[in-house]
């Protein structure tokens, strides 16, 4: 049995709660809109427009009240309700591909705010006994935190199920609007953005990423919606991308990009994204950015060009990121049909220098340096740190393997070329 003086002491210390709780309750409308206005400053995604700020405010008056509800009642977690606003809102976020971390940010500024607003009630009670007081400003503050972070876990799950089933129904609109304006179908640009929430009147970039192998895996289509939005923040985009899903394992993408220029350094740093450990097995194909619906349908005819080039080149097999921007991939795109045949006449051309072993792979650096420099034979043995008579004795070796051919520069320059891209196929 408790002592007389320790009950005495909870039943003053559940009264304080209750005042605590009561006082907060009052203080929500003030509260409310203090907290609702730090948000919609403080956290990106929040402030997109009239409806999601009122959806904003219901959300915290929900949480709020509810804290206040479980200091006043002595309610415990487990027997709480979620507030149906705080969920909802959680819900329109998923739809609104505002970023998880958003809701989670607001949930532990939410919070603090809170705490503070507590401690304040606390410090207004005037207490004397100041262990008393401090004993109090703890309970106030492990009930909200338990409150958030139960409720946070709550809203965590809902977002997230709710993203995927979003995703599911919007992939379904998004692909016969996309496939509409792809084959030149007549769409409005206006009931293209009523049906997909994206313009075409605008500058975009165009993506497409696919699974490198298929492991049935629901996780991983996910991170491919992942990286693509991690990509289209790299772009400098300030807007949602468009996705759709081309099939199981691949995604077509259009992001919207700021200006037509995509540097280098820009690219270096998507692919270093693309290459990241938890997205290995996703491969990247990028067009080049371009304007309007025209733009809309080269820039992806581009990242297709680029896939394929991803896909049967040689240098590219193991490149995460493929960008059609790079010359050699756009001169790649155009053999891509029949590599093949492109293969076989490089053999055809270089004869036996297209063999392997270290010899031969020497010959073909010489030549291709030889007819890079004009066929002279002094800047080609500077570039490759040779004698001189050295090249000349290896293209004479070349000639004289060719059978005495009229050796053309720019074709053997050609076959060199794709022998290095495709390989041996």
């Amino acid at each position: 049995m408790s002592r007389p003086e320790s009950a005495e002491h909870d039943r003053e210390m559940r009264e304080l709660i209750v005042r605590v709780g009561h006082i907060i309750q009052e203080m929500t409308p003030q509260i409310v809109e203090e907290m609702t206005d730090l948000l919609s400053e403080r956290v990106s995604g929040l402030d997109k427009d009239a409806q999601m700020i009122q959806m904003l405010r219901a959300s915290v008056d929900g949480n709020v009240w509810t804290i206040g509800h479980i200091l006043t009642n002595d309610i415990a977690i487990e027997s709480v309700q979620p507030s149906t606003a705080a969920v909802e809102y959680a819900m329109r976020l998923a739809q609104q591909d505002v970023q998880l971390g958003s809701l989670t940010r607001a949930y532990y500024l939410g919070q603090s705010l809170v705490v503070r607003r507590g401690i304040d009630v606390v410090d207004g009670l005037g207490l004397e006994d100041k262990d008393q007081q401090m004993n109090l400003v703890r309970w106030i503050t492990d009930v909200i935190h338990n409150y958030i972070d139960w409720m946070l876990q709550y809203v965590t799950d809902v977002y997230v199920a709710e993203q995927a089933k979003w995703w599911t129904a919007r992939a379904v609109t998004n692909a016969a609007a996309v496939l509409k304006t792809l084959r030149g179908e007549p769409i409005s640009a206006a009931g293209f953005e009523s049906r997909t929430k994206y313009s075409l009147e605008q500058h975009h970039v165009a993506l497409i990423a696919w699974l490198e192998f298929d492991t049935s895996d629901t996780d991983e289509q996910r991170q491919i919606d992942q990286l693509l939005r991690r990509i289209a923040a790299i772009l400098g985009s300030t807007k949602p991308p468009l996705i759709t899903a081309a099939d199981r394992m691949t995604a077509w993408a259009w992001v919207a990009t700021p200006t037509l220029d995509l540097p280098a350094a820009t690219l270096a740093r998507v692919a270093k994204l693309a290459e990241a450990e938890e997205a290995n097995n996703i491969r990247v194909a990028i067009g080049v950015p371009a304007h309007g619906v025209a733009g809309f349908r080269r820039s992806h005819e581009q990242a297709t060009k680029a896939r394929l080039v991803a896909l049967g080149a040689q240098r590219f097999r193991e490149s995460q990121l493929v960008a059609f921007s790079d010359p050699d991939v756009g001169f790649l795109s155009l053999l891509m049909h029949d590599p093949k045949s492109a293969i076989t006449w490089t053999h055809e051309i270089l004869g036996p220098v297209a063999n392997g072993g270290e010899q031969h792979a020497a010959l073909r650096e010489t030549l291709a340096t030889f007819y890079a420099t004009g066929e002279n034979s002094s800047k080609t043995a500077e570039v490759l740190g040779l004698h001189r008579n050295t090249v000349r004795q290896r293209v004479a070796r070349f000639e004289q393997e060719r059978g005495g051919e009229a050796v053309n520069g720019i074709e053997i320059s050609l076959a060199l070329k794709l022998f290095d891209l495709l390989g041996d196929g």
